[in-house]
């Protein structure tokens, strides 16, 4: 044992050796982690929209409730105003009995400074992730709620019609 030297630290190969693996390593594990920033896009997309079907499921019942005000608007037999919170202010507008697309929007909420909306027309809102172009439909990771009727004004609310009933549409293409 008289002619064993102690240890001054690694050699150059072995250093050279140790970062080809970390390299390796991290050529195989850095897709993973960009792939795992899309689904939790994606998944949020979905969330929101689940969200917003519960949302409007739960006011269209809170909504034939004989202990909510409800008054109808002038001139339009299919849009209602309810006060949801018995405040005596009538804040929320319901098409055919859910929600108008403006008002999707109030009843969300979500803490992610991240999640934006935008309106389109007057029966579109869009929820999701802005593009460069500040565009959120344009970024192809959004979801787009259509209410009851679409553009359409209806005489008489008759639910029993596919039209009667909000559109929920989710798409994550560019997510």
């Amino acid at each position: 044992m008289a002619g064993l030297r102690p240890s001054q630290g690694f050699t150059l190969i072995e250093l050279v050796v140790a970062l080809i693996v970390i390299a390796i390593i991290a050529v195989i594990a850095i897709p993973r982690f960009v792939d795992l920033s899309s689904d939790a896009r994606i998944e949020v997309i979905e969330q929101i929209a689940v969200a917003a079907k519960a949302a409007n499921d739960q006011v269209y019942v809170k909504s034939k409730m004989g202990s909510y005000s409800a008054k109808p608007v002038n001139g339009r037999p299919d849009l209602t105003d309810v006060d949801l919170n018995n405040d005596g202010q009538f804040d929320t507008r319901l098409k055919c009995g859910f929600l108008d697309n403006t008002d999707v929007a109030k009843q969300m909420n979500y803490s992610d400074d991240q999640i934006k909306f935008e309106y389109e027309g007057v029966d579109k809102t869009y929820f999701g992730f802005e593009s460069d172009n500040g565009s959120i439909k344009a970024s192809q990771c959004y979801f787009m709620y259509v209410q009851s009727w679409g553009t359409t004004n209806p005489s008489s609310c008759n639910n029993d019609q596919t039209a009667s009933q909000p559109t929920y549409q989710v798409v994550t293409s560019g997510c």
